[in-house]
């Protein structure tokens, strides 16, 4: 604790030291650096002065901040960029050293599982090391090793970061709204993953299943046999790295092409599987012949939930159709229970959704868009679902590699069909029977279930604004008269196919006159239903 906070008074963030308590202590056992700040360090800005010193801290406080550069709504967009530039100051380890931890982990003498490795490490980071390598089978791979004691001291700086979150949260109304507990519980849960090998091979064996749809699309394939916790092996993938612009051009290929599949794999995987790369800078990919792609490292990756991608989607909707309400509706949900001031929400949703006005799904500034809405986010002290956080940065991100690649790139344009097919399967008649199936379930297990006692149940503390109470009734009391309308019309479906498969009569040339009568107003009233349902996708057309 002394050796941190003395890196901390170097850097000049000793009022921070004394808010949290800490200076007393530190200055009565000598840790305390007298000397004056640096002058280039007063150059700096905070942002950068607090990436050197977590940098000076060591690998863990590395990692802690670049898991921070992806919560876009806690921090604003020129301590991100500080945040992404925080490098693993790591230094290679000998071979000899780690090769006792491969024979350990496999199980037997490296000369029977590989034919040839290479002693100079390809990649060096804080948690392991990539060494080249032949199989016995003459397959040419990479092999990840983790780092000797490296877990014992991720783990004592866990317990000392869980320390100082603590005295932040206790000593601090500024670092309170950070959140330090959550953040480092989502940090530690996060790095302990890492530390498993075996869970980044099961992401990258999961999202390549999933997008085995795109032939131009290479997953480096993990060796199973050769692969645990502490070792995993992959297939060695060769081609130009997505940064090398040059290169790409001096191919041949198509830097075009190459972006916009790009961006094509990525919404793939946010808005179809829920399951995405999140950290797709230009480092993670490497273009291959015929301007394909192999996409790398599957540490960080998001996951969306059904439900979640059903928010985005009504974000998207309220957007496009300027529901202010509805759109702030859905960022309140998003806030975890923090009490908030909707109809100020409300107001602002609305100025950030009329700057956008009349602006047509291609041509939306995406990045601008999330830009606004978390800078908006963090002035009403919300905070977003770590999913959430964790996608707009993706999204970012991305949108910086395409221009990369071509400086005309649009990520919006790129989704925007996408967008409208998964859009479309939302509102499809199918979906929208089986939507009235699950929801008519629900009713009848409400209707069954035993009364709640006063004071106790979910809802005790739900925080439901009563200005808001009427408002929130009137809009129940409308989906379920639509509900009920498409019920009936399903009714008449049904009832008027019987009618004209049994030709009860009066049934002129073998028709069921009043089958065929329910049958069409059935048909006049779904398309009713439907016109109001798909209102807004005319929108986008």
């Amino acid at each position: 604790m002394n050796e941190l906070a003395a890196i901390l008074f170097r850097y000049g963030f000793a009022d921070v030291i004394r808010r949290l308590g800490l200076a007393t202590p530190i200055e009565q056992a000598g840790k305390l650096v007298r000397s004056p700040v640096k002058s280039d360090m007063l150059r700096m800005g905070t942002a950068e002065r607090l990436r050197h010193s977590m940098e000076e801290m060591g690998p863990t406080f590395v990692k802690l901040g670049q898991v921070l550069a992806t919560r876009v709504d806690l921090f604003p967009m020129d301590w991100i960029s500080e945040f992404e530039k925080l490098q693993d100051q790591a230094s290679p380890i000998p071979f000899a050293d780690l090769s006792p931890i491969v024979e350990a982990a496999l199980g037997k003498p490296i000369d029977n599982l590989f034919a040839r490795i290479d002693p100079e490490p390809v990649g060096v980071a804080s948690i392991g090391q990539v060494h080249s390598a032949l199989t016995r089978r003459g397959q040419k791979v990479v092999i990840k090793i983790q780092k000797p004691g490296i877990r014992d001291k991720i783990e004592s700086d866990l317990r000392l970061l869980d320390q100082l979150a603590k005295i932040a949260s206790d000593n601090s109304v500024e670092l309170r709204r950070y959140r330090p507990v959550e953040l480092v519980r989502e940090f530690r849960r996060s790095l302990l993953r890492e530390l498993d090998f075996t869970i980044e091979a099961r992401n990258a064996d999961r999202i390549r299943k999933n997008m085995r749809s795109l032939k131009w699309l290479t997953i480096p394939r993990v060796h199973w046999d050769l692969s645990s916790p502490t070792v995993q092996v992959q297939d060695l993938i060769q081609g130009i790295p997505a940064r090398a612009v040059e290169q790409i051009e001096q191919a041949g290929l198509d830097r075009e092409l190459v972006a916009r599949r790009g961006a094509l794999a990525a919404w793939k995987m946010v808005l179809e599987d829920g399951f995405f790369h999140a950290d797709p800078h230009p480092g993670n990919f490497i273009i291959l012949s015929g301007n394909r792609i192999a996409m790398l490292d599957f540490g960080m990756v998001g996951k969306l939930s059904h439900n979640r991608r059903e928010q985005i989607l009504q974000l998207t909707r309220s957007v496009v159709l300027r529901e202010a309400e509805q759109c702030a509706g859905v960022l309140a949900n998003w806030s975890d229970g923090q009490p908030i001031k909707f109809d100020q929400l409300v107001s602002d949703v609305e100025d950030v959704i009329s700057q956008y006005h009349g602006v047509s799904l291609a041509q939306l500034d995406i990045t601008a868009l999330l830009a606004d809405v978390t800078a908006m986010v963090r002035n009403h002290n919300l905070v977003l679902p770590s999913d959430i956080a964790l996608l707009i940065k993706a999204i970012i991100t991305l949108e910086g590699f395409g221009r990369l690649l071509n400086p005309d790139f649009d990520l919006m344009t790129e989704a925007e069909p996408l967008l409208k097919r998964v859009i479309r399967t939302r509102y499809s008649p199918v979906r929208l029977a089986k939507s009235l199936s699950l929801r008519a379930l629900d009713v009848v297990d409400k209707v069954y279930a035993p009364p709640s006692v006063p004071g106790q149940g979910p809802h005790q503390d739900s925080g439901i604004d009563p200005r808001h109470l009427e408002r929130l009734v009137t809009r129940l009391e409308r989906g379920q008269y639509r509900q009920v309308q498409a019920l009936i019309v399903l009714a008449g479906f049904i009832g008027g196919s019987i009618l004209l498969a049994g030709k009860v009569a009066p049934a002129p040339w073998g028709i069921s006159v009043l089958g065929l009568l329910v049958f069409l107003g059935s048909a006049g009233w779904a398309s009713w239903l439907m016109f109001v349902s798909r209102r807004f996708l005319r929108e986008w057309e």
